[in-house]
C-alpha cells in the first residue's frame, strides 16, 4: 500500500479529476453518447464536434495561435491532443514529485516550464500565479527578467501560457498554477524560517549555523574572518521616550544599511533583541571601523542611534564556536563600559 505524507495528501487534492487522465472517447463513441442524449421525438441532430473546443487557454478569449486551416487533415489529427493530454499526465505527475521531495520550492516551477517546453518543443511557457499576501507573480521558462513585453502577463489570470498553445483545459492551466503556488509558498516559508521577520536579516538560529561553517572551513583551509558583535547604545531610552515604533524603526533601518553596504559573502544576523553579529571574510580589524561608520549613517528623519561593537578574528585569535564568540562578546561589552564612562563627561 502506497502512503501518502501529509503533504502528498494535500497536493493530491489539487490534481483535476479523473476525467482528466482518461483516454478521448472516438468519434464513435462520442456519436453515440450524443444520440442516447437525444430526446426522442424532438428532432434535435447532433452537431459535429469541434477539434477547436479541445483546445482551450485559460482565458476563452485568448485561444490558441494555431489556425484550423494549419491543423493537419489526416487520422492523425485526433491522436494529437490525446499525446499532449498525456504530456500534461506526466506534468502533474513530475511536479508532485518534487514537491514532495527533499527540495522542493520554486526550482520545481522553472524545471516544470523548461521541462514542457523541451517536450512539446514550445518557444515560450509562462506562468502566472496569484497568491494572497504575495500578489500576482510572473515565472517564465528560462528564468529572464521580464521586459515590457512579459509585463502583460500580469493583467493575465492566473494559468500557464504557452507559445505556440497546447491542448489545455483551464482547469488543467490553473492546476499546474496552484501546484507551482505550493513551491513558492514552501520556499517563503523557508526563507521566513531563516530570517528575523522585522529586519529582513538572518536570524539567532540561521547565524549559529552559519558561524558554526565559518568556522569549520577557517580551521580546516585557513580561511581567515572576523566576527563582529553589535550592540545598540540608549535602545532601551529610544522604545521608552518615543515610542516601540521608533525602536522597530530603527532596527529595520539598519537592518536595511546592513544589506546596501556589506559585501557579497558577508552575513549578517539579528541575534537578539537589540544585538546585531557579522560574519565578515577576509577583514581585518582595522576594516571594521569605516564598515561601521558608513552602516551607522542615518539620513531624513530616521531615529539616529549608535552602537557598540566587538570583534575576534578566527583562526588567529581563536579556532572554536564558543572561544570565538566569547572573545567577540568580552570585547563588546568592555568597548560599551567605555562609552558609559565618556558620555557622562561630554555632558
Amino acid at each position: 500500500m502506497n502512503r501518502q505524507s501529509g503533504l502528498g495528501r494535500g497536493l493530491a487534492a489539487l490534481l483535476p479529476p479523473p476525467s482528466v487522465y482518461e483516454t478521448p472517447p472516438s468519434d464513435k463513441d462520442e456519436e453515440k453518447l450524443a444520440e442516447s442524449k437525444t430526446p426522442q421525438g424532438s428532432g434535435f441532430t447532433p452537431k459535429e464536434i469541434s477539434t477547436d473546443s479541445m483546445r482551450i487557454s485559460t482565458n476563452a478569449t485568448r485561444s490558441s495561435s494555431i489556425n484550423e486551416q494549419d491543423l493537419p487533415k489526416t487520422p492523425q489529427h485526433a491522436e494529437a491532443p490525446f499525446m499532449e493530454e498525456a504530456n500534461m499526465t506526466n506534468l502533474f505527475s513530475r511536479l508532485l514529485a518534487d514537491l514532495t521531495s527533499d527540495s522542493p520550492g520554486i526550482g520545481v516551477v522553472y524545471k516544470a516550464l523548461h521541462e514542457l517546453v523541451d517536450e512539446n518543443q514550445l518557444q515560450d511557457a509562462v506562468l502566472v500565479v496569484e497568491e494572497p499576501g504575495l500578489g500576482k507573480q510572473v515565472f517564465t521558462h528560462d528564468r529572464r527578467p521580464l521586459s515590457i513585453k512579459d509585463e502583460q502577463y500580469l493583467n493575465y489570470e492566473p494559468g500557464l501560457y504557452t507559445t505556440p498553445s497546447i491542448s489545455m483545459s483551464s482547469e488543467e492551466a490553473l492546476t499546474i498554477s496552484r501546484l507551482c503556488a505550493v513551491g513558492l509558498r514552501i520556499d517563503l516559508l523557508k526563507y521566513d524560517a531563516w530570517h528575523d521577520p522585522l529586519t529582513g536579516l538572518y536570524d539567532r538560529r540561521s547565524f549559529d549555523r552559519l558561524l558554526e561553517m565559518a568556522v569549520a572551513r577557517s580551521v580546516r583551509y585557513q580561511w581567515p574572518f572576523t566576527l563582529v558583535l553589535i550592540d545598540l547604545d540608549g535602545f532601551k531610552e529610544l522604545n521608552d521616550v518615543q515610542g516601540h515604533q521608533a525602536g522597530d524603526a530603527a532596527l529595520r533601518s539598519l537592518g536595511d544599511r546592513f544589506r546596501r553596504i556589506l559585501r557579497f559573502g558577508d552575513n549578517c544576523a539579528r541575534i537578539g533583541g537589540d544585538e546585531f553579529a557579522l560574519i565578515l571574510p577576509e577583514t581585518e580589524p582595522e576594516d571594521v571601523p569605516p564598515l561601521l561608520e558608513r552602516i551607522a549613517m542615518v539620513n531624513g528623519d530616521e531615529p539616529a542611534i549608535g552602537f557598540s561593537y566587538g570583534l575576534a578574528l578566527c583562526p588567529s585569535e581563536a579556532d572554536g564556536l564558543d572561544t570565538l564568540f566569547k572573545l567577540a562578546d568580552e570585547r563588546l561589552y568592555e568597548a560599551k563600559g567605555q562609552r558609559k564612562d565618556v558620555a557622562p563627561r561630554q555632558g
